[in-house]
């Protein structure tokens, strides 16, 4: 069974606000994309301007360069979970070390190009791996179905890993997706551009819980 998690993808603080509105009330998971416009060419409002639904946990996505840098901004929102970059130049181990003491769970994102044999050596470090089949930071595009091969190899190395698929979703890909043995369902476009959000994300939460 897998569980659904709108993600809020914004390029300013009143589209933010906006993607909060739409899912509130039915969302029990976020994803909160915050891009720092280096790492990805998408730039979000920052961590300190980074709000949640109260109540509903939320997954923080750092798209940056360098997240060890925002330590003290990623701790004050107290997200339940932390998703930094493979690609990112930083030492990764070091930053997951920082928040574990916390009580913060911590995960890694690999994007299209980047293999599961890649991240091998940093897998025992963390709780949650997201993979991506679609642009990074960008709603909607393309769905890579060739990417969900990570997930069962992922599976193999660790089989308690949480793991994410993030990218291109909707109810015929989001099916793929969970077919494939994914736990979380990262879902932007197809339930933010849908003229009823509650209805869409129902027609996918249905496919990831396994009654439709």
């Amino acid at each position: 069974m897998a569980s659904v998690a709108p993600t809020i993808n914004a390029t300013n603080p009143a589209d933010y606000a906006a993607r909060i509105e739409r899912v509130k009330g039915f969302a029990k998971r976020l994803h909160i994309d915050v891009g720092d416009g280096v790492f990805t060419d998408v730039k979000t409002p920052g961590l300190t301007q980074v709000y949640d639904i109260d109540g509903v946990p939320f997954d923080l996505h750092l798209m940056m360069m360098h997240p060890e840098g925002q330590l003290e901004n990623i701790i004050s929102l107290a997200p339940q979970l932390v998703i930094v970059h493979f690609e990112a130049p930083f030492d990764h181990a070091a930053f997951f070390r920082e928040l574990r003491p916390l009580e913060i769970k911590v995960g890694l994102a690999i994007n299209v190009e980047t293999t599961v044999e890649q991240v091998r050596h940093l897998l025992s470090h963390i709780d949650h791996l997201v993979v991506f089949t679609g642009r990074l930071g960008h709603n909607g595009g393309e769905f890579r179905a060739d990417c969900l091969e990570k997930i069962a190899q992922a599976r193999a190395l660790k089989p308690e890993l949480e793991i994410a698929v993030d990218g291109g979703l909707n109810q015929e890909t989001a099916r793929m997706a969970v077919e494939a043995g994914a736990d979380v369902l990262d879902v932007g476009s197809f339930i933010h551009d849908a003229e009823d959000p509650e209805i869409a994300y129902i027609a996918v939460a249905a496919i990831a819980d396994g009654s439709c």
